[in-house]
C-alpha cells in the first residue's frame, strides 16, 4: 500500500485531531475555516488508508495496579527482527522496537499486577533469540503520547483548539484507581477502541439507555479515565526519526530536567525509571540532522544532565498497543483489559 499524499490541508487537519481527537467536524471547521462535510470526508479518506486513528488513552488505574516496565534486549542466534516477531506473542507488550546502541531490541511491558508483570518478563528469559534482558521498572511517567503536537497550526489555532478540550496536561502518571462499575468498564473499553464513538453508538452497542450512555461517557471523559488521542504513521507525517534518550541526572535534578524535557516540542514521553541512568525519554523529530541539533542545542541546555545516550528507532511495529508498519500503516489494536 502507497501512503496516502498529504496536502496542506490534510496536515492541518492532523494537527487539529491531535490537540482535539473528538471536537466536533463543526468545531474543527471554524477553527480551520472549512466545511465540516469537507473534514469528515478528509478524515475518513486518512482512516481507510491506515494512516491515521483516534483511539483512547486508557489511565493507567483502570487497567493495572503496577507502573510499566521498559525493557531492553540483547539478542543471539536470531535478527533484532525476528525476535520483535516473538514478542508479539508475549502478553501485556505495549511498545516494541528494533533501536540502535548495545541492545537491540526494546519494549515496555505494562501487566494489569505486578505478578502479571513478574510472569511477562520471566517469559522473556526464556525466548528463542534473547541472550540478556535489562529491565527498568518505571517510577514515574511525566509525559505520555497523547499531549504530544506535530506542530501542523499556527499559535492561534493550536489556542483555540486547546479552549474545546480544556486542561490537556497529564502530570505524572501513576496506577492508582478505583473499581469502576460494569457500566463503566463497558464505556472505557468501547473509547479506548473508538475515542470518537458517539455516546448513542455506545449505548446501543453497550446495551444500555441514550441518557445512561450520555452521562457515562460525559463522566468518563471528565474524569479523564479515557483520554481521546490521534495515532498516526509519524513517517507518513514527515518525522522519520523517532530517538530514545537514557540520561544520567545528577541527585536530585530529575524532576526538574524531566519538566525541562516536557517543555521541548521534540518530546513524546518521559520516565523516571529505576536503574543506573534515571530518565528515559522518546521522542520524534524530521531525520538525524534534526537529532543532532536537538541534542547540542536544546538538550544541552538543560541543567542537571551528566551523561546522555542516544539510540534511533530503526523500525517501531508496536506503539501504544497499535501495530504499525511504514508500508501497510495502522494495524491491529490490542488495548489492555479493563479492571
Amino acid at each position: 500500500m502507497a501512503p496516502p499524499k498529504l496536502d496542506e490541508f490534510d496536515r492541518r487537519l492532523v494537527g487539529a485531531l491531535h490537540l482535539a481527537p473528538r471536537a466536533t467536524w463543526d468545531d474543527i471547521g471554524e477553527v480551520l475555516s472549512a466545511d465540516a462535510s469537507t473534514l469528515k470526508r478528509r478524515f475518513n479518506r486518512l482512516h481507510d488508508a491506515r494512516m491515521i486513528r483516534v483511539i483512547g488513552q486508557a489511565d493507567w488505574g483502570v487497567h493495572s495496579t503496577a507502573m510499566p516496565v521498559h525493557l531492553f534486549l540483547d539478542v543471539t542466534g536470531a535478527t533484532p527482527l525476528a525476535v520483535l516477531g516473538r514478542l508479539r506473542a508475549v502478553p501485556h507488550v505495549q511498545l516494541l522496537a528494533q533501536i540502535s546502541g548495545d541492545y537491540p531490541v526494546y519494549a515496555v511491558v505494562h501487566a494489569p499486577s505486578e505478578a502479571a508483570t513478574s510472569e511477562a518478563i520471566d517469559r522473556l528469559f526464556s525466548l528463542r533469540g534473547v541472550r540478556r534482558v535489562n529491565a527498568l521498572p518505571a517510577l514515574t511517567t511525566l509525559r505520555r503520547g497523547a499531549t504530544w503536537d506535530p506542530g501542523f497550526l499556527t499559535d492561534a489555532e493550536r489556542a483555540e483548539l486547546l479552549s474545546l478540550t480544556g486542561d490537556r496536561a497529564e502530570g505524572t502518571a501513576t496506577a492508582t484507581g478505583k473499581p469502576l462499575t460494569d457500566a463503566e468498564r463497558a464505556v472505557v473499553a468501547l473509547l479506548m477502541r473508538d475515542a470518537r464513538a458517539s455516546a448513542a453508538s455506545i449505548g446501543r452497542v453497550a446495551g444500555l439507555s441514550t441518557s445512561t450512555a450520555h452521562r457515562l461517557v460525559r463522566r468518563v471523559l471528565d474524569e479523564k479515565w479515557v483520554r481521546p488521542r490521534l495515532e498516526a504513521v509519524s513517517e507518513w507525517l514527515g518525522f522519520h526519526t523517532p530517538f530514545l534518550l537514557r540520561l544520567r541526572v545528577a541527585p536530585g535534578e530529575t524532576p526538574a530536567v524531566m519538566r525541562s524535557l516536557d517543555g521541548l516540542p521534540q518530546t513524546r514521553v518521559s520516565v523516571h525509571v529505576a536503574s543506573d541512568i534515571s530518565v528515559l525519554c522518546t521522542g520524534l523529530v524530521a531525520d538525524r540532522a534534526a537529532l543532532a541539533a536537538f541534542v547540542d542545542s536544546e538538550l544541552a541546555g538543560i541543567p542537571g544532565i551528566r551523561a546522555v545516550s542516544v539510540d534511533v528507532y530503526l523500525s517501531e511495529p508496536r506503539r501504544y498497543w497499535l501495530d504499525r508498519d511504514t508500508v501497510s500503516g495502522l494495524g491491529e489494536f490490542h488495548p489492555p483489559a479493563v479492571l
